[in-house]
């Protein structure tokens, strides 16, 4: 809460911000927040996985294989198939106080301005006149909202997954394959499910569990994009609009041995 601005008329008065030109702000992002709404898109154009914050399971899109680089994002643009959610309303966030969510602005995101200084002519107001929010706050903050129950939703599911035990570390054999380093990736152990008592799967029914334990092992074949755009996508090079010009002929495929 220290480093978030609390969105209203009286928090944001003499304050302005810049809204984001392009995805720069992401480019040293290799995890990307995402939540079960997003399952069916996102697995199918990125691995994911299940990451712990503190106490906290999070569901992530693994965007790189070393932390600090986003191999998604070339030049401020986005080179996959899909684009996650959070891209879209960053900086604004939901912080969680009790059972409340509050609307916030991340105050560390670099956008953040005091009204009416020299040089800020680009800067908005995050409230008009009659402290009402303007069209860009309210159009980002209307996305948090809707993706709010979704990420509490998704959040309690990885919790009854891993309290299930069925959470495992990515296989030292994918990550040696890959050239890996970023540490506490999870997937589902596949013989824990299969081998989990009726109560047990039952429970992970009802917590709306299963589909993210489906996705997370379904989507680590997309591992191949991560080898492929960090070979293919030199930091010079120049962005092309999708992956289709990055893959289109390259029929090289990748096997991982899970056994391991």
């Amino acid at each position: 809460m220290s480093q978030s601005l609390v969105l209203s008329p009286r928090e944001c008065q003499g304050k302005t911000w810049h809204p984001p030109q392009d995805l720069a702000f992401a480019q040293h992002r290799a995890l990307i927040p995402l939540h079960a709404g997003e399952l069916a898109k996102a697995a199918a154009a990125m691995p994911l996985s299940a990451v712990k914050e503190g106490r906290e399971w999070r569901l992530v899109g693994v965007c790189g294989l070393e932390g600090g680089h986003n191999l998604f994002i070339r030049q401020g643009q986005w080179l996959g198939h899909y684009r996650p959610e959070w891209l879209v309303s960053w900086p604004f966030e939901i912080v969680s106080v009790g059972e409340k969510g509050l609307v916030a602005f991340d105050r560390d995101s670099g956008l953040l301005a005091e009204g009416g200084q020299a040089g800020e002519e680009s800067a908005e107001p995050f409230f008009d006149d009659q402290g009402q929010m303007t069209e860009a706050v309210a159009t980002r903050v209307e996305a948090l909202k809707a993706a709010y129950r979704k990420q509490q939703t998704t959040q309690k599911a990885l919790q009854a997954l891993a309290k299930a035990k069925v959470l495992t570390p990515w296989p030292e054999t994918l990550r040696s394959q890959l050239g890996l380093s970023i540490e506490g990736l999870h997937m589902v152990d596949e013989k824990a499910l299969a081998q989990l008592d009726d109560g047990a799967f039952l429970s992970l029914r009802k917590a709306q569990a299963l589909p993210i334990a489906y996705a997370l092992n379904l989507s680590i074949p997309q591992t191949h994009l991560l080898v492929r755009l960090a070979r293919m996508n030199p930091a010079q090079a120049e962005a092309p609009e999708t992956l289709d010009s990055f893959f289109g002929d390259d029929d090289e495929e990748f096997s991982f041995d899970f056994d391991s």
